[in-house]
């Protein structure tokens, strides 16, 4: 092979971009021409090694500015010296119009309204070299020949990266901020600084910055489309029928027609007793803040019989007692004969509101110190522990 005098590389012919280019000999003498043009560095290669590197200029090739090749081969001093070693040149400038894509459809679940999806993912995105070093010695081995034709073998590389993060980071954001695919459009300069700042890390490893990177269109299929919209229709009517009481209030609703189907339907008081459904209605119940305390409250849980003639009626639980307990035999509470009258101190009978000795209300006791009302029977304030009637 001829020895080189001038190492120069202008770009391709028609003019079309490249990003690593390979001289094509390697045969070289001491005292030759390595002219480096502007956006351009050169970097010499020997049994797989990166040595010397050389930024745009012309240089003069010698012992003195070859100190990793001339350690590696001792290369002879002055002279037109021949040696052999691979050269190749990086485009330092930025690429910003390299698109990407995702090759086959990605499976999702829509994170709003539950429809699996088949989606495509398509952007475009700008590197550069920021490592020529790192960038040739990582990258050389998708390169057969050093040739400028496979420049897009390397893309192809860069583009199997991006499709394996893409996935995980387009659910993992759409899932995290509750976004439905029929939404994305509003997020997508969002989500492209989050896959920037994920894919960023492992484009360093190659010496590659990301410049820019763009999510340009996330497009589930036509029957995916149609269904989600669809379905956002039924979700928009049915927060419309019940006056947008929220996502988890036709659960609730569920729970509520229980209850008022057991409340009109025989028996269904041994139904409650037995703790079948009613127990998650009276919980959303709670939940609603009252809305529906009426219906609980006509549902008797606990119901008692009345109480016959002569019987003793419990003033805490309501049931019937026969005459001369003392104590309830359904709840344990004991049980009062009376009330005694705040004036006169006659005992009034259960349910009378006016004493029969001196025709006083039965009324609440009005705590002096804290203005609490508490009943006739109590010695102290509920309220502030205060002593009542003096």
């Amino acid at each position: 092979m001829a020895i080189i005098n001038r190492i120069k590389y202008d770009g391709n012919a028609d003019g079309s971009s490249w990003l690593v280019h390979k001289y094509p000999s390697e045969s070289f003498v001491l005292g030759s021409q390595l002219i480096v043009n502007q956006g351009q560095e050169a970097l010499f290669l020997k049994g797989g090694a990166a040595l010397d590197l050389f930024s745009a200029g012309t240089h003069t090739l010698a012992t003195g500015n070859l100190p990793l090749l001339n350690k590696l081969v001792n290369l002879p001093f002055g002279g037109k010296t021949p040696f052999a070693a691979e050269v190749y040149y990086v485009n330092k400038t930025a690429r910003l119009d390299l698109g990407w894509g995702t090759s086959n459809p990605i499976d999702f679940e829509d994170p709003k309204y539950h429809i699996f999806l088949n989606v495509r993912i398509n952007g475009q995105f700008g590197i550069t070299i920021n490592d020529t070093r790192l960038f040739i010695s990582r990258i050389i081995g998708a390169v057969p020949n050093g040739s400028v034709s496979n420049y897009l073998v390397i893309l192809k590389y860069f583009n199997g990266v991006i499709n394996t993060k893409v996935k995980s980071i387009v659910a993992k954001f759409m899932l995290e901020k509750n976004i439905s695919f029929l939404e994305i459009s509003a997020h997508l300069d969002d989500l492209s600084g989050v896959c920037q700042s994920a894919i960023s890390e492992e484009f360093e490893r190659f010496g590659v910055e990301i410049v820019n990177f763009f999510v340009e269109t996330i497009k589930p299929r036509e029957e995916d489309l149609e269904a989600m919209k669809k379905k956002r229709e039924e979700v928009s009517a049915m927060k419309l029928e019940l006056g947008e009481l929220g996502r988890d209030f036709y659960a609730q609703r569920r729970s509520f027609d229980v209850m008022e189907e057991m409340a009109g339907t025989p028996g269904s008081g041994e139904l409650a007793n037995a703790g079948i459904g009613l127990g998650i209605g009276l919980g959303a119940a709670g939940q609603m803040g009252g809305a529906f305390a009426g219906i609980a409250q006509n549902i008797n849980l606990n119901p008692q019989p009345p109480a016959s003639g002569g019987a003793l009626k419990c003033t805490k639980c309501g049931a019937g007692n026969p005459p001369g307990q003392k104590f309830c035999g359904t709840c344990g509470e004991k049980i009062e004969l009376g009330i005694k009258c705040a004036d006169c101190g006659a005992v009034v009978p259960p349910g009378q509101k006016f004493c029969g000795e001196c025709g006083k209300p039965i009324a609440n006791i009005k705590c002096p110190a804290c203005g609490v009302e508490n009943a006739p029977t109590q010695k102290f304030c509920g309220g502030c522990g205060n002593k009542l009637g003096g």
